[in-house]
């Protein structure tokens, strides 16, 4: 019986396989999941990329970003209680005077207690980057949600799939290993006629195309970002020897000095 049903399984693939239609409809399938791979490859590594420019961003400027907020606040409330003393003479300087704005500005700019940041992932080789992205475009064929229909195994592949963007982000090649050992689970494909495998594909080339619509639109929107826009700038700074960030510094740096000085001088006022 087991025999039998193996020939027969044969002879039904000998003839799929001689039926020009039908490998049309399958070449172009698998042409619709290589291009998911290849969308989900470059989104997640720009998200990678977005992820450890962010880190290098708040490094260098994002403290200096949030010192000058602060001291614009400082500056304005200090103009605020000039402009009180000028107008109410001592009574401004009361510890009841407007103790309600005072307190809303204290907690409002109060700097909070950070939590520690992650460190960075130390550098990669050019060889192991290459073979991390090699994996991940393998990976993102065998796993991707978008390219089953079942929903249990579509929530399975969720799961894998979040596990594979975590370690490429963190260029952590063992890790993309280990993830590779994990089982595919494909659905188990039941007897069909050939009318409704040709339909069967044909509904499957339509919603392939709308999961590249949607993924090359998510990766259009990532990379059209303000934050995204800025990391490309620094990138060609860099290539003609400039350090846009370091500049960036500078000039905050010299802004929070004006307004330091500003601020010393409406105190002494």
């Amino acid at each position: 019986m087991f025999q039998k049903r193996n020939r027969r399984s044969l002879k039904q693939a000998l003839e799929q396989a001689g039926d020009t239609d039908l490998r049309g409809l399958k070449a172009a399938v698998a042409e619709r999941q290589e291009r998911v791979a290849q969308l989900q490859f470059e989104l997640s590594d720009t998200q990678a990329d977005l992820e450890r420019f962010e880190r290098v961003y708040e490094a260098q400027v994002g403290s200096l970003q949030e010192r000058l907020r602060s001291l614009e606040a400082e500056v304005e409330q200090a103009r605020l209680r000039a402009a009180h003393r000028a107008q109410w003479g001592d009574r401004a300087d009361s510890p009841d005077f407007n103790a309600d704005a005072v307190e809303q500005f204290r907690r409002t700019w109060t700097p909070r207690e950070k939590t520690s940041e992650p460190q960075p992932a130390p550098p990669v080789s050019d060889e192991t980057k290459a073979e991390l992205k090699n994996l991940f475009r393998a990976l993102a064929k065998r796993f991707h949600p978008d390219l089953v229909t079942d929903l249990d195994e579509k929530r399975r592949r969720q799961k894998v799939m979040s596990q594979i963007n975590s370690a490429y982000a963190a260029q952590n090649i063992a890790e993309m290993k280990k993830l590779a050992q994990k089982s595919d689970r494909p659905e188990a494909p039941a007897a069909r006629s050939r009318e409704q495998i040709i339909v069967d594909l044909k509904t499957e080339i339509v919603r392939l195309d709308r999961v590249i619509l949607a993924l090359d639109r998510q990766l259009r929107d990532l990379i059209n970002s303000h934050t995204v826009r800025l990391m490309l700038e620094v990138s060609i700074a860099e290539r003609n020897g400039e350090n846009l960030l370091v500049e960036m510094a500078a000039d905050i740096r010299i802004e929070i000095a004006r307004l330091e000085v500003e601020l010393e001088m409406i105190g002494q006022g």
